[in-house]
């Protein structure tokens, strides 16, 4: 006998393990027991402390607090303004990675409900899994609403900042595949999109080394392997490396290593 559409018990990517809701007193601590699968409290009032990987986080209604399976903690409510909360366990195979996307790991266990609509969801889940049991499609449905909400949360929020390292990477490898060729900085940041200034702002704010510094980083390195495994001239390995005048490659290159190009390749590479 097929199980009813309706049952998803067989389900094994993503299941509701359990769920709750709490209204505190001011002295009931919890010490957590850890559990073979992550739980997930969402405070919808008042405030509390949540103890957890040797730091203490107090948290305010539209915090979320997430405890991974086989961890243990413990939270309090403020004794001034208790806390109350929802919770629920999830499983599954995708559940682990569903909660990493929207944020949630062991570096990682607080986040806060910007859309408003966490509280919802975990309402929509209690109803339903004590109505009409966990097991049913709808509990289900309303578990991947809250994970599509909280996963869209943690994508905006991050946003900024692959859109920026994206514009990294995509000048570092137009450098690495035209280095040859006689390119200034203007055409990186053409390739881009971007003007100069903002490229080279984006290098800094990500710790990295200016966009010039980068590319004479690139070409000095194939310069010094050209020199030391090729019987090119000076001149050749020059124009190899995108600089059309010997003299300003030699002045590029000594300064970069201390030594002019004809000393590096007699010493086979070994700067004294």
């Amino acid at each position: 006998m097929q199980p009813s559409i309706l049952d998803v018990s067989y389900y094994l990517e993503l299941a509701l393990r359990e769920a709750g809701r709490e209204v505190c007193i001011a002295d009931k601590r919890i010490h957590f027991t850890p559990k073979d699968y992550p739980v997930i409290h969402y405070v919808y009032s008042g405030q509390g402390e949540f103890i957890f990987g040797g730091r203490t986080y107090l948290l305010k209604a539209g915090d979320c607090f997430f405890i991974p399976a086989g961890e243990g903690a413990t939270y309090l409510p403020s004794t001034e303004n208790p806390w109350s909360y929802f919770w629920i366990g999830v499983d599954g195979s995708k559940a682990s990675t569903l909660l990493e996307r929207a944020g949630l790991s062991k570096n990682n266990p607080v986040l806060h409900d910007k859309t408003k609509n966490w509280k919802t969801h975990f309402e929509s889940i209690y109803d339903s899994f004590y109505g009409k049991g966990r097991f049913e499609i709808e509990c289900l449905g309303h578990l991947l609403l809250l994970l599509s909400d909280m996963v869209e949360g943690s994508r905006e929020h991050s946003a900024p900042d692959a859109y920026e390292k994206g514009h990294i990477q995509a000048a570092k490898a137009y450098i690495r595949n035209n280095f040859q060729f006689p390119i200034t900085i203007v055409d990186v940041a053409r390739s881009v999109s971007v003007s100069p200034n903002y490229l080279a702002n984006l290098f800094a704010k990500q710790g990295e080394v200016s966009p010039k510094r980068y590319l004479t980083d690139v070409r000095m390195d194939a310069a010094s392997k050209l020199l030391c495994s090729s019987s090119s001239s000076i001149s050749d390995v020059s124009k190899a490396v995108g600089y059309s005048s010997p003299l300003h490659f030699s002045k590029v290159f000594t300064t970069y290593y201390g030594v002019s190009p004809l000393h590096y390749r007699n010493q086979g590479g070994k700067i004294q």
